[in-house]
């Protein structure tokens, strides 16, 4: 199995064991509110700790399955921090919207468990745009692997192999001439 297929199926398996956490976490603060400190509407802290808790164990679990294969700089953690603000925010105002639809008033445990999924969500899915391989770092990656590689100009898609000079990616299209002309390497040879 190579790792990236394997890093896809621990990617799958994080949901469930995080909804299990998710879980677990729920219960045991709803159980220490009640009993032990005798805080009767324990349920809206219950939520509150189970989706930072949650979140927290999401974050780590992805990030030490990606990190390898990521190339980290300044830019792409900025954005993965203002990527977590930014879906802080929307699960705030999405929790507080879906409280104040309840028909029986204001429920603030159930809008603090849909903002608190829905933050997560968002987190992961910016995540995959922010932490995905550019065009520049894949024509990197293959030029160092010490084999003639023709990549789109426009896009950076791995061309080598194929029979016609138009992208599959971006559907740009170009000349023999031209596409080995701009090519980042100068070693590209015509056979």
């Amino acid at each position: 199995m190579s790792r990236l297929v394997s890093r896809i199926l621990l990617s799958i398996f994080m949901f469930p064991l995080a909804s299990l956490f998710y879980v677990v976490v729920f219960e045991f603060t709803f159980r220490a509110l009640r009993i032990r400190i005798g805080y009767s509407n324990g349920e809206f802290a219950s939520f509150f700790a189970s989706d930072i808790a949650t979140w927290f164990f999401i974050a780590v679990y992805w990030f030490l399955l990606w990190k390898s294969g990521i190339k980290w700089n300044g830019r792409r953690i900025y954005r993965s921090y203002l990527a977590a603000a930014a879906a802080a925010t929307f699960g705030l105002a999405a929790g507080v919207l879906a409280a104040q639809i309840s028909q029986m008033g204001p429920d603030w445990g159930f809008g603090t468990f849909v903002g608190g999924v829905l933050a997560i969500l968002l987190w992961l899915i910016a995540t995959v745009f922010i932490w995905r391989e550019s065009a520049n770092e894949r024509t990197r990656r293959i030029t160092r692997s010490n084999r003639s590689v023709i990549t789109c100009p426009t896009c950076g898609y791995n061309l080598t192999g194929l029979t016609e000079s138009r992208c599959p990616e971006c559907g740009s299209k170009f000349t023999l001439d031209e596409l080995l002309a701009l090519q980042p390497h100068a070693d590209v040879e015509v056979e």
